[in-house]
């Protein structure tokens, strides 16, 4: 009678219950591993468990039964962590998807032999679910760190790459590059032509600078205004100097009108251009300080350049491109 009840209680768990004894073999199998594997008790009865399932093979549940059975220990596998390692579906005979498996390997004592017995949780929604909500997370977090207009990163995706960029550059020593850019003469490019073309301008040359981008670590942002900022890891003065130059050019060759310009009847840009490896008293403030300094020297030296920077002490190289 008390076998029967126990059988009968085990088939009325909402969970996966499956006990193997010392050999792996199959000792019970109640009715939810029937419904998900369309395989009942007396068809796997005595079965090796491993030769029922040939998938957990050099897997970790095949792992976590052997430390069960020999030497006691208890193991959960996560859907998280793992892939669905048993073939379980809603529909068995119908199987599309596998369930997304919660599975814990507990050692239990049976007749003065050590047994394994396995529970399997269906997570199916709860992994969804969880997908869902962090895509749902991850395209709100893109939203907000994307400028409405351009498209490109906004100032706070300026912001919090510049924090992350900076402090794995003072962690690895290595160097960091920002490229301060600005389009020569566009408040007269407004004035003439209106802030709706303005805008389809500044969209335009946030599309060049985003193409011309050298890989997926680098970083473009509108600062501000007709003002972009470019971030550029692991790279020094002169790498970054010969990007900048890339990209004026890539402006300069996109020919947008602009007929108010003092420099070019096309849009132009210029760039300040400054590096460095992070030393301890050093702050992000000043990467940005001295791209500045080196955007205003390349403005006042008449626009449609780039312009590293230089310490004071020594005189700023320009680097004329008209």
């Amino acid at each position: 009678m008390n076998e029967l009840f126990g059988a009968q209680l085990l088939d009325h768990l909402q969970s996966g219950i499956v006990l193997l004894n010392q050999e792996t073999k199959i000792c019970a199998w109640n009715q939810w591993m029937t419904r998900h594997t369309a395989l009942d008790l007396e068809q796997v009865a005595e079965q090796p468990f491993a030769q029922l399932f040939p998938e957990i093979v050099t897997t970790r549940l095949q792992d976590c039964i052997h430390q069960a059975l020999h030497f006691k220990l208890s193991s959960i596998l996560t859907p998280g962590l793992n892939l669905a390692i048993l073939p379980l579906y809603k529909n068995p005979k119908t199987p599309t998807q596998r369930l997304e498996q919660l599975i814990y390997i507990t050692p239990v004592p049976r007749y003065m032999q050590m047994a394994c017995l396995i529970q399997i949780h269906d997570m199916t929604a709860t992994v969804r679910r969880e997908r869902r909500l962090r895509a749902q997370s991850t395209s709100l977090i893109a939203t907000t760190y994307r400028d409405a207009l351009t498209g490109v990163g906004n100032r706070r995706r300026f912001d919090h790459d510049l924090m992350a960029f900076f402090t794995d550059a003072r962690s690895k020593q290595q160097p960091l590059a920002l490229l301060m850019i600005d389009i020569d003469d566009f408040k007269a490019y407004n004035d003439q032509l209106g802030h709706l073309q303005g805008d389809e301008c500044l969209t335009q040359v946030a599309t060049v600078l985003q193409e011309g981008l050298r890989q997926r670590g680098d970083s473009v942002a509108r600062y501000g205004g007709e003002e972009f900022a470019l971030l550029l890891p692991d790279a020094d003065v002169d790498l970054a100097y010969s990007i900048a130059e890339r990209l004026r050019t890539l402006i300069e060759t996109a020919n947008i009108p602009h007929p108010a310009s003092r420099t070019k009847p096309h849009i132009t840009i210029s760039i300040g251009v400054s590096a460095l490896i992070p030393a301890p008293h050093q702050t992000m403030k000043t990467l940005i300080e001295q791209a500045d300094q080196a955007l205003y020297q390349a403005k006042d030296a008449g626009r449609n350049r780039c312009l590293s920077y230089n310490p004071p002490q020594t005189d700023n190289r320009i680097k004329k491109t008209d």
